[in-house]
């Protein structure tokens, strides 16, 4: 290739959605005009994939042949897409976070557009950015004045700390932590009010889907057509209409426009969110909210990025230039230990919304109760008496078990026969509404017989409960109660899904049995207790966030009672009493003048003792492989790299260790936890790390999974 030719073209790096670190160029035929963001179609290793155009490259940039003397030849831009560009913004978060979170930008770019994403750009969606842009002209103000929430005099105090706090220390977040009940959504509809009428969006983050769904109506009673709803369950056509608000936005903004000053044709709006939220194209952004940010469905686990949708929150605001605001009633470890580093500033509210007290907590030890034969079925007579009492008044009733499916196990009797998953080490739950045997990590399938495959004998025996049965038993128990479920296998219809929210919130319900999702936010103005069974489910997981994850979940559960003034109460059947946890519930948690809670305090200090987050940084090192000889090579290949390793500084290495599945979808995993400390060391160390692994043979075979949960 000769120096004319090089001259003569104009070459420029393409981001593309494959897993590969290294840099990716072309050159551009002289008939093609880009810039910086354009989507160019190329053909990479021999498929062709629509790419995002990273920079131009300088002469000094393009070698024209390789190290050994090769003579490289580049490949042309097949041709450009008439397709929306990539903003700046969008690229610098994707650098961010493939750096952070240890993967290439390729594969954070095919997380913000997915293979399904470049077809939905071609859907012509129903409702055009012209019918927004004229609603929004139409509506009055920003929101209908006898909709805008009247804050009481806690909240309004709690929002000008608020306020001050971003006033003090642009950038700096902010957490709000506030009681279950407190109002902490009518704060953040006040200040995403005043970020509209500067003309600045707001996204505004919750953890589930079914969260946003029950929020939605309240919100667009306030915000109007400026409320966009985004997440993955949304048709292609209301996606592509929400993609093309914000990019005519990014292109027709208000911004650089004096605070206050809110023309007609401002655009600005909420989009209300799960955690694929962040990756849409925002312009001109005034504030990120970031709701139950304890939440560990705001952890992407799979596939890469495996990122945490709060921390890449407060990336997403510092490339913005804009605040960003946390909320919970029991804030994740990592968010109390940075307000005690002052990283964060913190915001407190003690006092619920509509007064009242804090639930009545009462354990009931399910060890006396079998022996003394006060159980019938998984419910012991104290519950089934304080259910009926609150069924009679009027009242309703969470019951919340942390397991779906009729039983977790079935048993042959006569030869001890437990069906098991064919790809996972684990048993097959039967689900009786469709009478099958599943597995749920990898949702493999079974129709349930009832003989066994070992002896031919049909005498199976169910054996734990789940959702399914615990509906099953309380209707026997309470023939007259209106009972229905909310676990993963309702929400996989939408309209059921939705059906079963509206219901149990208009008092149609008197009994909801439901999974972990029933613990996110939902507000019910009759809900007055709660049960929780075989909390030891809860308890007993081997994990160094075992007792964190405890704590929030049975906190939240009883936050979801007494929203209106009445006190609730919550019923816990445990195996374990004088678990620390229940104890510190049962007591009460912290008092006025008291930044932690005694238990969180005593929790933090363990951590602390023992060298786990948040007071180090942990990259949770996962190898998987069909062949288990061959894994442990793997293992030992990675052990010997680190270990070897001269410049890199790490505090512990753990590992290899078996998790508690140590089989999933076909293959074996074991597992390693590297330690680093929290200092500027950082980034080099994982960089570091990510060569070491990079150099071993397998190294497809190896997961990086940083802040792991």
């Amino acid at each position: 290739m000769s120096e004319e030719f090089l001259h003569m073209e104009r070459y420029v790096s393409v981001i593309l959605p494959v897993k590969y670190s290294g840099e990716i160029s072309y050159f551009l035929p002289e008939n093609f005009e880009v810039f910086v963001g354009s989507r160019v179609r190329v053909d990479f290793a021999g498929k062709i994939y629509t790419g995002a155009v990273r920079k131009f490259l300088s002469q000094e940039e393009i070698p024209s042949h390789t190290p050994d003397g090769k003579e490289i030849n580049y490949k042309p831009i097949l041709a450009v897409e008439e397709l929306p560009a990539v903003l700046q913004q969008e690229m610098e978060l994707w650098e961010k976070v493939a750096q952070y979170y240890m993967c290439t930008v390729g594969e954070v770019y095919k997380a913000a557009y997915p293979a399904v994403q470049v077809r939905q750009e071609s859907v012509k969606p129903r409702k055009k950015v012209e019918d927004f842009l004229k609603a929004v002209q139409e509506e009055a103000d920003v929101a209908q004045e006898k909709n805008i929430p009247q804050l009481s005099g806690v909240q309004q105090k709690a929002f000008e700390e608020i306020k001050g706090n971003f006033a003090s220390a642009p950038g700096k977040p902010v957490l709000l932590r506030g009681v279950t009940g407190s109002g902490k959504t009518e704060i953040y509809i006040s200040l995403a009010l005043e970020c509209l009428r500067q003309g600045r969006s707001v996204l505004y983050m919750v953890p589930e889907i079914a969260i946003s769904k029950q929020l939605q109506g309240r919100l667009k009673k306030v915000f109007g057509e400026r409320l966009l709803t985004f997440h993955s369950k949304q048709t292609a056509a209301e996606k592509a209409r929400i993609h093309k608000i914000l990019e005519y936005n990014a292109t027709h903004g208000s911004e650089g426009e004096a605070p206050g000053n809110c023309r007609e044709e401002n655009s600005a709006v909420v989009v209300l969110g799960t955690r694929s939220s962040l990756f849409l194209p925002y312009s001109n952004m005034g504030l990120v909210i970031v709701d139950e940010e304890h939440d560990s469905s705001y952890k992407q686990t799979e596939p890469a990025p495996r990122y945490q949708a709060k921390d890449t929150a407060i990336m997403l605001a510092q490339i913005h230039g804009c605040n960003v605001l946390l909320g919970s009633a029991t804030p994740s470890f990592e968010s109390e230990y940075n307000c005690l580093a002052k990283r964060f500033a913190l915001v407190e509210l003690k006092e619920k919304f509509y007064g009242g007290a804090e639930p009545q907590v009462e354990i009931v030890d399910t060890v006396y109760a079998y022996k003394t034969r006060q159980m019938v079925g998984n419910f012991s007579q104290k519950l089934i008496n304080e259910i009926r009492r609150t069924v009679e008044q009027g009242q309703q009733v969470l019951v919340f078990r942390n397991r779906r499916s009729y039983s977790p196990i079935v048993e042959c009797e006569e030869c001890g026969e437990i069906p098991r998953c064919p790809h996972c080490n684990v048993h097959l739950s039967y689900h009786k509404y469709n009478n099958t045997l599943r597995c749920h990590y990898c949702e493999h399938i079974a129709q349930f017989a009832g003989i066994c495959r070992q002896c031919g004998t049909a005498s199976f025996k169910y054996k734990g409960a789940g959702t399914e049965k615990l509906e099953e038993e309380l209707a026997a128990i309470l023939p007259q109660a209106r009972i229905a479920r909310f676990d993963a296998d309702i929400t996989q219809s939408k309209k059921a899904e939705e059906q079963v929210i509206k219901d149990f919130a208009a008092g149609d319900i008197d009994i909801l049995v439901g999974t972990q999702m029933i613990s996110k936010g939902f507000d019910f103005e009759k809900l007055k207790l709660v049960a929780v069974l075989q909390a030891d489910t809860i308890l007993g997981v081997q994990d160094f966030r075992a007792d964190e994850k405890a704590v929030q979940l049975l906190s939240q559960l009883m936050g979801r009672t007494g929203r209106r003034g009445e006190r609730g109460k919550i019923i816990i059947q445990t195996s374990q009493k004088e678990h620390p946890v229940l104890v510190n519930l049962a007591q009460g948690q912290a008092g006025a003048d008291v930044q932690l809670s005694p238990l969180t305090g005593l929790l933090l200090g363990e951590r602390q003792q023992y060298g786990f987050a948040p007071y180090v940084r942990m990259v949770k090192i996962i190898v998987k492989h069909t062949d288990q000889a061959r894994l442990d090579e793997i293992c030992q290949a990675v052990k010997r790299g680190i270990e070897g390793s001269p410049d890199l500084q790490y505090k512990e290495l753990t590992g290899p260790f078996t998790p508690q599945i140590d089989k999933i979808r076909g293959e074996w995993i074991k597992c390693f936890y590297i330690k680093f400390a929290r200092d500027s060391r950082l980034l080099r160390n994982k960089e570091l790390l990510g060569r070491c692994i990079a150099k071993i043979k397998g190294s497809q075979s190896i997961i990086l999974d940083v802040d792991p949960l």
